[in-house]
């Protein structure tokens, strides 16, 4: 029987979108060469980030950034000359971790599709149904994981690109970031069969933000069944399966 064409999850790290973000992952403040500077000034950052989280962009201040990283004053100044500067490095860490995070993502939807029958994973193959619910499993679960166990780094994401339209360098980074997740997510499309893989890419995306946000707003209120049928018709729409009633009755998820 044949199976997945082999391109496994190395492929995402050959996309250029992913090369071109780390491209832009250029830290502006002081250089560090010692292990302990790089420690304290990365202490410093995962603060900014916290505070990010916690008081939006206002709240970050030397003295305030300092105060929750439990390092003195003069640290906060030694390695960024201003708040603008230390802003732009703490977006840069985030977005490098958040790529970490959905390179991890694709792997793990990677090695599914890697056992995946290739007649499945062309556009109208048999077990299309199958994979749909297994893709939808996975994604949910990767998008409940981030509503329970990293909802800080989903409202720092929210800070930082609502400041990035008004920051040019914000902005900057915010596209390569954008085009990162949307060039990963396209290339697994492409593997099953989508006719459109930049764009439904695209539009999922700018889905997954809006759910981050709503995933914020209503906090529990917002039940994960809502979340995971919005996965489901998404991703049934973008592999081409129609889910009958039959289907969403005695088909489960996992």
């Amino acid at each position: 029987m044949m199976y997945g064409d082999g391109r496994g999850s190395s492929a995402v790290d050959e996309l250029p979108e992913s090369r071109s973000l780390q491209e832009s992952i250029s830290y502006s403040g002081r250089k560090t060469v010692r292990a302990k500077s790089e420690l304290r000034r990365r202490q410093i950052l995962e603060a900014t980030l916290r505070i990010a989280a916690k008081e939006g962009i206002r709240g970050i201040k030397h003295r305030t950034v300092a105060h929750e990283a439990g390092v003195p004053l003069a640290s906060t100044t030694y390695y960024f000359r201003d708040i603008n500067e230390l802003i732009t490095d703490a977006f840069m860490l985030f977005a490098e971790t958040a790529q970490r995070n959905l390179e991890q993502f694709y792997d793990t939807v990677n090695l599914v599709l890697d056992s995946t029958p290739s007649a499945t994973l062309a556009w109208g193959g048999p077990g299309r149904h199958a994979l749909a619910r297994r893709l939808t499993a996975i994604a949910s679960a990767h998008i409940a994981d981030q509503f329970t166990n990293r909802r800080n780094q989903v409202l720092a994401e929210q800070v930082f690109l609502m400041e990035a339209l008004r920051d040019d360098q914000l902005a900057a980074l915010a596209q390569c970031y954008r085009d990162a997740w949307i060039a990963g997510l396209a290339g697994l499309l492409s593997r099953v069969g989508s006719r459109a893989p930049r764009q439904d890419a695209a539009l999922l995306v700018s889905a997954v933000l809006g759910m981050g946000y709503d995933g914020l707003l209503y906090g529990d209120e917002l039940p994960q069944r809502q979340v995971t049928e919005v996965i489901r018709r998404m991703v049934s729409l973008i592999i081409g399966v129609t889910e009958t009633d039959d289907c969403k009755e005695n088909c489960p998820l996992l």
